[in-house]
């Protein structure tokens, strides 16, 4: 039997226990399991809107006796340099640092200091989704020249951020602009006006309960969605350029990477901040793990060369003959595209002219035969003709290379471009932008057009300017993240919760759910494979994709290797929350906190950085 799917044997009185705690979770009015004889070991059981969390003793955890703990020292100790800020975090932080160096110890020191929590669904399943994530490397340049046409933008200086409560129901709101957020202000204020409210539907961040905006004249609006931002010059320091805007695309959704540049150098990115708008890759609800797979398979493809001392080469892979781990990456597009088309094909740069995507409901090709001695992977099965389509596009659209010369097109371009927002007090004046998209070809009628662009000699660190062409991609995801550049190391790139990820023992999470910082225990299966995967990994990241209780993102770490472990990281998980004993006792008592009548709090753990409640 699949051990995600086995019970877990519980003596008699236990399992009344664990049942009487589930089941308290389930009703509204109940703030924390009864006060009965129960073990001290367990925490009492709560609920909020997201998630259902029923105690369980360390030892019903599969794995938990099993798992090496001595080998999270280094990941909790690089998750106490965010958590021993906070109080019921600092004792146990301080406690860890004078822990002997052993297993039996770290142990012993966890079910002291925390409660153990099977996570579940608000419909009370114990089964949710793990997949996975990786820093990539692309190929780029500090200029734009040749194929290097795709800015790496750094953070706007035309965005701000606006907190939900200060603009709730209103049609305007006097407010004034203070370090890239808009608070609110009293009429006449020095620097403050009054501004219609006009957001459009959007929704604020489920984290931080914050608009991503603009100041449009006298009106607050959303900020600009991909397209606008393709469509236009951006006012925001360009950190590099890139000739594949899928590259970019997934390094946008993985949250962090590197730039191999061409003249041999790196630089490494990470996340700053977000455009407000949705992760929509132009899937439907049933179909974004598809197309997450499809994203990360495209930007492992086989990437363009470029120069570093001693020789050229191509990024994470090398020319000329395949390798082994070239035929697993062939063989898990393979199985994503459904046998779609030849692994070759997939894998391999396109030679002269690019295949065109397949068209919905065309006939397929029989599925290629998998590389000798590999493990078998199941096909995605995709029932959208235009998710299809868009996963075609993902694995087939065609980029120019790299040391490529100008190209006769005509690019998209923009009349002008503003300067820094005014000084306080003045109105903004923000370049003229379109209110909505220019129209883009289907998915599956991409142009080679579609990729053409001119040159020009704008250096990295400056925005684009006035008049500046930006050519387009053809990517629909409204979604949009804007990054910032950190030295390199051999740490991992830094996450959400402000630490580095440690590749095998970090997690993206939903904070609504999952508390940032907090250790997570969990129970799958290896990828590409049957046999189990569980371990203790933190929750140390979070992503616009990555929404639910039974939910997490398996960081793998750095390159190819780790693209191919997160690319084949699509499988049913289990997982068990520990809660520090004080964070738990406050979670439980305050669970059933009104949001309208008789409704659930939003966070399992409210905190106004990490997860903000309304």
């Amino acid at each position: 039997m699949d051990p995600i799917h086995s019970p877990s044997p519980l003596p008699g009185l236990r399992a009344w226990l664990l049942a009487l705690g589930i089941a308290c979770t389930s009703l509204a009015a109940a703030q924390s399991a009864p006060e009965l004889p129960t073990n001290p070991e367990l925490g009492p059981a709560f609920a909020t809107r997201n998630a259902a969390y029923a105690p369980v003793l360390f030892e019903e955890i599969p794995g938990w006796e099993e798992e090496s703990l001595a080998e999270t020292r280094a990941s909790f100790a690089t998750n106490c340099r965010a958590m021993q800020k906070r109080p019921a975090w600092a004792p146990i932080c301080s406690r860890f640092a004078r822990l002997p160096r052993d297993d039996e110890a770290m142990r012993k020191f966890l079910r002291e200091e925390f409660y153990a929590y099977q996570m579940l669904t608000p419909t009370r399943s114990a089964t949710g989704k793990l997949t996975g994530y990786f820093e990539p490397l692309i190929a780029g340049s500090l200029r734009r020249e040749g194929a290097y046409r795709y800015p790496v933008y750094g953070m706007p200086a035309d965005m701000y951020q606006v907190e939900s409560r200060t603009i709730a129901g209103l049609a305007s709101r006097w407010l004034k602009p203070v370090d890239g957020r808009l608070l609110g202000a009293e009429p006449g204020e020095p620097g403050a006006r009054e501004y219609r409210i006009e957001l459009g539907g959007i929704a604020p961040n489920p984290r931080d309960k914050r608009y991503r905006v603009r100041i449009d004249g006298g009106a607050i609006r959303p900020y600009y969605t991909r397209q606008q931002i393709d469509a236009s010059a951006l006012d925001a320091p360009v950190l590099a350029w890139v000739a594949d805007p899928f590259k970019l695309y997934s390094m946008q959704i993985q949250g962090s990477g590197k730039i191999q540049l061409k003249d041999g150098g790196l630089i490494r990115l990470a996340y700053a901040e977000q455009n407000g708008h949705p992760f929509l890759p132009n899937a439907t609800r049933g179909d974004a793990d598809a197309m997450l797979l499809a994203i990360k398979a495209r930007a492992l493809m086989e990437p363009e060369p470029v120069a570093i001392p001693g020789g050229t080469r191509g990024v994470g892979a090398s020319r000329g003959a395949r390798s082994a781990d070239d035929a697993e990456v062939a063989r898990i597009v393979a199985a994503l595209s459904g046998g779609s088309s030849s692994a070759g094909s997939v894998a391999a740069r396109p030679q002269g002219k690019p295949k065109r995507p397949a068209r919905p409901g065309g006939k397929r090709p029989p599925p290629p035969s998998a590389p000798a001695g590999a493990t078998a992977v199941a096909p995605i099965q995709v029932e959208s003709a235009e998710v299809e389509a868009m996963i075609q596009l993902l694995l087939h659209a065609p980029v120019v290379a790299p040391d490529a010369g100008d190209v006769a097109a005509t690019p998209v371009t923009v009349a002008a471009a503003s300067a820094a927002p005014a000084a306080a007090g003045a109105e903004a004046t923000p370049p003229p932008r379109p209110e909505k998209s220019a129209p883009r070809p289907a998915a599956a009628k991409l142009d080679m057009s579609e990729f053409e662009g001119r040159t020009s000699s704008v250096a990295a660190g400056q925005a684009i300017g006035p008049g500046a062409a930006v050519p387009a991609t053809g990517i629909n995801d409204p979604s949009y993240v804007f990054f910032r550049r950190i030295g390199d190391g051999p740490e991992g790139p830094i996450g959400a919760l402000g630490v580095p990820l440690s590749a095998g023992r970090s997690m993206a999470v939903d904070p609504r759910a999952t508390p940032l910082g907090a250790p997570v225990f969990i129970d799958g299966t290896q990828p590409g494979g049957s046999a189990p995967m569980r371990r203790l990994v933190f929750a140390q990241d979070t992503g616009g994709a990555i929404r639910g209780s039974v939910r997490g993102d398996f960081f793998w770490g750095f390159g190819d290797k780790a693209g191919r472990m997160a690319l084949a990281t699509n499988q049913p998980v289990r997982m068990w929350l520990l809660l520090p004993k004080a964070v738990a006792g406050s979670a439980a008592s305050s669970g059933i906190k009104t949001r309208g009548e008789g409704g659930l709090r939003d966070c399992a753990v409210p905190d106004e950085e990490f997860c903000v409640e309304d």
